[in-house]
């Protein structure tokens, strides 16, 4: 039936597949056009029958649908430590334990509690089965837990779309390659019967290749959950009552103070000599010209009132 088919007939079929793996229809007939709950996607017969009954009647029986769900897991916790570095070193080895990895860490030194303390934020991705021990895990490397939170996202109604335009679109471009293959070997095939068939085929194949980079990033979500972990230095470590007279510290103190006043006169003699004594000759040699002159016409003229008689 396919070889008897014309060039025109295959082409309309091609199109009309080519619709409806974009709307994303998977009905082929009208027993299958009844609606399909989501987590029976991949069943294709809408009812199973069995054997007649004591009654000579067929029992319809539905069949069990796939409970399987799709679920998008991202969770944040946010804990205070005594040792940030330490507890970094102990989370990459529990991500090397659970089978994760840290996909980004943000770790910065900065003054807390009177004191330049390492803090941050670490991002892990962790097998969604695990995602609950490895928070348990977390907290306790921690003194304190701030907050933990965890938002699971149901994706399973976009993901068996996603399957079902991927069956349609694949069966789509089968057809399209036997009706490649038809053509070419008619003798009286035209380069521009090909063609048709060719950009037919590349758009549906385009489709494919979108929707699948979809399903794989879909599956990579479904499959490793993301933790956002903050790391806090405990401020409780810091002593309540200081001690009143530090003369070590004292000494460091002045010390610090003597350098730094050094450090400003340096600077200021060096601007001194850098920038300001220019500035100051080049307004003062046309000013001390200017000066001269004045001075050599006044006295010019004293010696001529000087020289006149009386």
């Amino acid at each position: 039936m396919l070889r008897a088919m014309s060039l025109r007939a295959w082409l309309a079929v091609a199109a009309l597949l080519l619709v409806l793996g974009a709307t994303g229809c998977a009905a082929s007939s009208p027993a299958e056009m009844a609606p399909v709950p989501a987590e029976m996607a991949d069943v294709r017969q809408e009812y199973a029958m069995e054997a007649p009954a004591a009654g000579g009647e067929y029992a319809v029986v539905a069949p069990a649908p796939d409970l399987t769900r799709k679920v998008i897991a991202n969770a944040r916790i946010e804990l205070v430590v005594a040792d940030t570095e330490a507890v970094v070193r102990r989370i990459e080895g529990l991500m090397n334990e659970f089978g994760g990895y840290v996909s980004n860490a943000n770790l910065y030194k900065g003054s807390y509690g009177g004191a330049d303390l390492l803090r941050g934020t670490l991002t892990l991705r962790v097998p969604a089965e695990s995602l609950e021990t490895t928070m348990d895990a977390l907290e306790e490397m921690a003194l304190d837990t701030r907050s933990r939170s965890v938002d699971r996202q149901d994706v399973t109604d976009q993901y068996s779309d996603v399957e079902a335009q991927l069956r349609n679109l694949e069966a789509t471009e089968n057809e399209l390659r036997e009706l490649m293959a038809e053509v070419r070997a008619r003798p009286n095939a035209t380069p521009e019967d090909i063609l048709a068939v060719h950009r037919s085929l590349t758009e549906v194949r385009g489709q494919i290749e979108q929707l699948q980079g979809r399903k794989n990033v879909m599956d990579n979500q479904i499959a490793l959950s993301t933790i956002d972990v903050t790391l806090t230095p405990d401020a409780a470590t810091r002593p309540v009552v200081e001690e009143k007279w530090r003369p070590v510290a004292a000494l460091r103190d002045a010390s610090r103070a003597l350098v730094s006043a050094l450090q400003f006169l340096g600077d200021l003699a060096i601007w001194v000599l850098v920038f300001i004594v220019p500035i100051m000759l080049v307004f003062l040699i046309p000013l001390a010209l200017i000066v001269w002159v004045v001075r050599a016409l006044v006295q010019r003229r004293r010696r001529k009132r000087a020289n006149q008689p009386t």
